[in-house]
């Protein structure tokens, strides 16, 4: 078997360093802020945020490219190849226990390469206030994790295997489905099992916050029956909450450090944002996008295995095929980024204004942003470019134009 790096590989490539320069061209340029934002935020508050964001967008960017240029390096230089043999040698033949190997060794070496990224990141937490974790309790998260990974990635790589070596034509249809039932499944996985591994989530039974609850319930005409706080404050001093999960499993959850740093105005404008999220269904609809995603890149991989890899007399695909898949999934998760982070950014502009009309109030949902961003070093005005490729949520400024504009 042999790969060839084809047209759709180039394309995918060429997208990913387009956006690598223009991200790290617009991280390293100094920024012009309009003076609105001056309306909201002193000067001082604006430019203390900058040199933590540098930090943090050249991390990330530079781990995103060792892993890149490393799996081109080893997919189209010839490694996966040999790896792929040297597998299947030392399995004595046995294809799964050869694929099994493989993937084993690829993920470690992904793993080690991120590893120092990973580590910097959490240094640099630690350095501005943000993480309050030790070094051995960063190290049990970091284990936890991956053993959750390894074991869940290396079943999936196992059926992928057998899906594509037994159904060559329709496989990727069939993935799509099995994937889309996982991302169903996961709802009622994660809260139960993975999350507590982590946290300690309670009921919150605080006759404030339940009233908060009950109040904007009837205002967003919802059921709100499960609210619960985390003990977040373990590990960060940053403040947050979510909602996830549809039907049975439907919650909101608050971050202890919300309810402990945040006055009860601000924690009922929270509450009322996630409860647009309720409202309005968006996990659904992501898990629903979501699959189509996942139909579209998978159909996509299933040309590229035809197109650029080149089968010998054997039916089954290589070992090495991991390693494109890996490389596949690396350059197309990042080159979708803008159209991922567009639709999050509209479904949190959409629970912004739901949650301005689920309070009757501006001024409420304003000061928490502003609040928020001022505890969070938030970057108050990001470049366009870095808002439009990887913020999920519009920037501080943005949600304060959109409330400012919006219709009680």
């Amino acid at each position: 078997m042999s790969v060839k790096f084809n047209k759709i590989w180039f394309l995918l490539t060429f997208i990913a360093l387009l956006f690598s320069s223009l991200y790290l061209y617009y991280t390293l340029s100094p920024n012009t802020v309009s003076p609105d934002v001056y309306k909201f935020f002193s000067h001082y508050t604006v430019e203390k945020s900058i040199p933590y964001h540098k930090e943090s967008r050249i991390i990330n960017i530079t781990s995103f490219l060792v892993q890149l240029i490393f799996l081109l390096w080893f997919v189209f230089g010839g490694f996966a190849l040999r790896l792929s043999k040297t597998c299947e040698r030392l399995s004595g033949g046995n294809y799964y226990v050869g694929i099994f190997m493989f993937f084993i060794v690829l993920w470690a070496i992904l793993k080690v390469l991120s590893l120092p990224f990973s580590l910097y990141s959490f240094k640099l937490q630690v350095k501005w206030g943000f993480s309050v974790q030790t070094l051995q309790s960063w190290w049990m998260d970091y284990i936890k994790s991956s053993a959750i990974d390894i074991i869940l990635s290396g079943i999936g790589i196992i059926l992928l295997f057998f899906a594509i070596n037994k159904w060559h034509r329709t496989w990727w249809i069939l993935a799509s489905i099995f994937l889309t039932a996982m991302l169903f499944l996961q709802n009622f996985i994660w809260p139960s099992f993975i999350a507590p591994m982590f946290n300690k989530f309670t009921p919150i039974t605080d006759p404030v916050i339940l009233n908060m609850v009950n109040d904007i319930s009837k205002n967003a005409g919802i059921k709100i029956d499960r609210v619960e706080e985390m003990d977040a404050s373990r590990r960060t001093t940053l403040a947050n909450a979510y909602f996830y999960g549809f039907g049975s499993t439907s919650r909101i959850v608050l971050y202890d450090t919300l309810l402990k740093k945040y006055p009860q105005d601000e924690i009922k404008a929270v509450i009322a944002h996630e409860a647009a999220h309720w409202k309005e269904n968006h996990v659904l609809k992501s898990i629903l996008i979501g699959s189509l995603g996942i139909f579209i890149m998978l159909f996509i991989f299933d040309i590229l295995l035809k197109t650029s890899v080149t089968q010998t007399r054997s039916s089954k695909f290589g070992h090495f095929v991991i390693s494109l898949l890996y490389l596949f999934v690396l350059l197309i998760n990042f080159d979708t980024n803008p159209i991922q982070n567009y639709i999050s950014r509209q479904m949190e502009r959409q629970a912004d204004l739901l949650s301005v009309q689920y309070l009757n109030d501006k001024d409420i949902v304003i000061k928490l942003q502003v609040d928020l961003a001022e505890k969070s070093l938030s970057d108050i005005e990001p470049p366009k470019f870095i808002e439009w490729f990887s913020y999920t949520h519009p920037s501080t400024i943005n949600r304060i134009r959109a409330i400012e504009k919006s219709k009680l």
